[in-house]
């Protein structure tokens, strides 16, 4: 088993999208230390909706239309951890194209 940390940037858009998706090998897990949600927007709040995905459809919420306040941040990951087994997907959506974006750090363990 390898360990690896990773991050991985994405400007959010107004349509569900894939920000991250884990290691498909079996057996594989990441584990997401930190998801934060940056509004760059200086005048307006936004939305953010995130959902894990697992074995390709079933969703769960892990944030349903959060506000994200102009010129401020939030963290999806809080006080704990988000867990993906392999071939889980994190899914963003943000209430208005291009004023979110997410930093996402992750340890990968293969």
């Amino acid at each position: 088993m390898a360990n690896t940390f990773t991050n991985e940037y994405y400007d959010i858009t107004a349509s569900l999208a894939e920000a991250y998706a884990a290691p498909t090998g079996s057996g594989d897990v990441a584990i997401i230390l930190t998801c934060r949600i940056t509004n760059v927007d200086g005048a307006n709040d936004a939305t953010v909706t995130a959902q894990v995905y697992t074995d390709g459809s079933n969703d769960a919420h892990i944030a349903y239309t959060m506000t994200v306040p102009a010129d401020s941040s939030i963290e999806l990951a809080g006080t704990s951890k988000i867990v993906l087994k392999a071939s889980d997907v994190l899914k963003l959506q943000a209430s208005t194209a291009s004023d979110l974006e997410a930093f996402i750090s992750v340890l990968e363990i293969t």
